[in-house]
């Protein structure tokens, strides 16, 4: 009966230290993949969190040179109409001499719609300028952004990999 009773612990035992290793293999198993999904939530939470920040940054710059433009844009306009005015002004001083000096009016108004449209295509080509300066100020962020997203992908894809 004592080797039944020593047979019977020693099985209990042999299940118990199974049990035990089972557990904790399983615990073990358990912790990694815990730790596994721990780090690849954490690499694209780090990648989400840099590609949204170059977006917004080339969002503000995006913003602020369409500001840009549309202030030389109203200040070319301005000056346009300031000059248009001027030009009237001049006009109306000149009209009298219409009938004084026909043709030294005639010669005075074409040297006024002359320079008007010399300053007006310098406005013009001023603005066109600007607009080919912020493209391409434009251009250089968006592809600097583009590879420090690609840079935040990459690291991410490199470290999930690590991971699993």
């Amino acid at each position: 009966m004592d080797e039944v009773r020593a047979q019977t612990q020693r099985a209990a035992s042999e299940a118990s230290r199974t049990v035990r290793e089972t557990t904790n293999e399983a615990a073990r198993v358990f912790t990694r993949a815990a730790d596994n999904g721990a780090q690849t939530t954490a690499a694209l939470a780090e990648a989400n969190q840099r590609v949204m920040n170059e977006f917004l940054t080339l969002s503000m710059q995006t913003f602020e040179e369409t500001a840009r433009l549309w202030i030389e844009a109203q200040q070319s306009v301005m000056q346009i109409m300031r000059e248009n005015a001027a030009a009237a002004m001049r006009a109306q001083i000149a009209w009298p001499e219409v009938f004084a000096d026909p043709l030294r009016w005639y010669h005075s108004v074409c040297r006024e719609s002359i320079d008007g449209t010399r300053k007006a295509f310098e406005l013009v080509n001023g603005t066109s300028e600007a607009l080919t300066e912020s493209v391409g100020r434009l251009q250089a962020s968006t592809e600097q952004a583009g590879s420090k997203i690609e840079r935040a992908l990459t690291t991410a894809t490199s470290r999930m990999r690590d991971a699993a």
